[in-house]
């Protein structure tokens, strides 16, 4: 519920009444701009103070993360959504698999929070490589980790490696078990 409307006492001055206006409102972000419309403030008479109207705040809350996350080459809360849905999980599934608690991976696809970017490299890879959640379950308690060569590994293995740009793809599947 809203603590102040059109036509209230000024909490700042506590002279002024307030008006409602909508406005496009401006943010920056990293030397980029971006404008929310419909943007409904509050606006003092008096000492010309502005109170954003709640639910425009929480609306552009999310719009703005997301547009950070684009600025910062982060999933955005949509992507976020259909990876988990192309992988056919629920969030407390998704969030057992990533970590992080059924609450923060939930503000990750509502839009509330930012996913880091070591949480958004995992959900890129499980959205190219879906058989990499082979891999996070498996978790052997009682197997000591065991240190190979890369090279050998990947010509045991059958794997198939080409260069890209940033680092390595993955462009073949191996039918083969880890052990």
């Amino acid at each position: 519920m809203t603590m102040f409307g059109n036509g209230s006492i000024c909490p700042v001055c506590g002279a002024g009444e307030l008006k409602e206006k909508t406005i496009d409102e401006r943010f920056t972000y990293k030397g980029r701009e971006m404008t929310v419309p419909n943007y409904v403030i509050y606006e003092c008479g008096t000492c010309e103070e502005a109170l954003v109207e709640p639910a425009t705040a929480k609306r552009a809350e999310k719009i703005l993360k997301d547009f950070s996350r684009q600025i910062d080459g982060l999933l955005s809360s949509a992507d976020i959504k259909r990876i988990r849905k192309k992988l056919a999980f629920t969030q407390e599934q998704m969030a057992e698999v990533c970590g992080g608690g059924l609450k923060g991976f939930a503000r990750y696809e509502s839009g509330q929070v930012i996913q880091s970017k070591g949480m958004d490299n995992l959900l890129r890879i499980l959205d190219e490589l879906p058989f990499a959640l082979d891999i996070i379950n498996r978790r052997p308690s009682r197997v000591p980790a065991k240190v190979v060569n890369i090279m050998d590994y990947r010509q045991r293995r059958g794997f198939n490696y080409n260069a890209h740009s940033y680092g390595v793809k993955y462009t073949g599947k191996s039918n083969c078990t880890m052990g």
